[in-house]
């Protein structure tokens, strides 16, 4: 029995060797000679768009040569593609494995390394591209999402640039009108008729007028300010009821009020008579003057250069006279105008 056991067990020790020798399984020739030529027609296209593109023109025709001697003699491409195979599975660069290959089989070393022009980078092929651009489209993009967009930058994941969109400049505002500053209408010469009033009374004297009269560019104030009691043209008289003629304006006024120059002048005159009392007349040159009765005193004299709006006199009630008031009167050229075109009187 004991030689029977051994005799077993050493048939099951010799089944278990030849199992696991037979275990790993080595890939058939057939395989091999498959991947060689996998490897052999790489090779060939990859010699070919590389001569094809011109990188080495000058070894062209060399390789020609190799490649014509090559065919002629007995090389050992299946040794060569052989030690190609087995340097790839041991961990070596296919760049590398191949360019041994080169050496060996063309003679081209690896030093021959013609001049490259820098690679441009191509982003890779954008997966997705369909369903990307529908749901871009189905957005209301501005104009520099839709820029960047369809120029690729965005794909790349760069950072989009800022596109600034040259903006038509804005029209500048219309100039306003710059108002010319309006002439002052030009003042009349002295003595020329502004206006006429319409009249139908008895005629004027010769040395009377109606007519509103330019005083030129003198300057006037009101005498004394009171309220209207005689105006200028024909009247009934207020003391014996006789129509006549009235000279001036009667202004009345307080007693002793203080009387001013009508116009910058000179004193032309004072006096005194029973018909006008205490009077004066100024001179304010351009053949206009200004006369002044029924003063209570004269503050001035003869020859004297007085300023518009001085005291001249007083308020009186001097020679034929109802009350306190100014016989007011002016003249051009000795025509005597109406005063009232040029002052101002209190309303009753």
């Amino acid at each position: 029995m004991y030689e029977q056991g051994t005799q077993v067990a050493g048939r099951r020790r010799s089944v278990g060797n030849s199992r696991g020798t037979s275990g790993k399984r080595r890939p058939a020739n057939g395989q091999e000679q498959v991947r060689l030529v996998q490897l052999a027609i790489c090779l060939i296209l990859f010699m070919a768009i590389f001569l094809g593109k011109g990188v080495f023109p000058q070894k062209l025709g060399q390789v020609q040569e190799r490649v014509a001697e090559l065919i002629s003699t007995d090389f050992n491409f299946q040794e060569a593609l052989s030690k190609l195979g087995e340097s790839l599975p041991e961990g070596e660069g296919v760049l590398s494995g191949v360019g041994e290959f080169c050496a060996e089989v063309f003679g081209v070393t690896q030093t021959e390394k013609p001049a490259t022009k820098p690679v441009e980078f191509q982003p890779p092929p954008p997966s997705n591209v369909l369903e990307e651009e529908r749901a871009f489209l189905s957005q209301r993009s501005d104009f520099a999402a839709r820029t960047a967009h369809y120029s690729g930058i965005s794909r790349l994941g760069l950072t989009d640039p800022v596109i600034v969109q040259e903006e038509e400049p804005a029209a500048p505002p219309p100039e306003e009108p710059v108002a010319e500053p309006e002439e002052a209408p030009a003042i009349p010469a002295v003595g020329t008729v502004i206006s006429s009033p319409e009249y139908s009374g008895p005629a004027l004297p010769e040395n009377y007028t109606l007519d509103h009269l330019s005083l030129g560019e003198l300057a006037t104030v009101t005498p004394i300010l009171g309220h209207l009691n005689s105006g200028f043209g024909y009247r009934e008289h207020p003391i014996n009821g006789n129509d006549g003629i009235h000279g001036g304006v009667d202004i009345g006024a307080q007693m002793g009020k203080p009387i001013a120059a009508f116009a910058a002048g000179t004193v032309e005159y004072t006096g005194e008579s029973d018909a006008c009392g205490l009077y004066l007349q100024l001179d304010h040159g351009n053949g206009i003057k200004s006369f002044y009765a029924h003063c209570s005193e004269i503050d001035v004299k003869k020859g004297q250069v007085v300023e518009m709006g001085e005291p001249v006199a007083r308020i009186g009630s001097t020679g034929v006279s109802t009350g306190p008031h100014l016989h007011f009167e002016l003249k051009y050229n000795k025509t005597r105008i109406n005063p009232a075109y040029y002052l101002t009187f209190l309303e009753r």
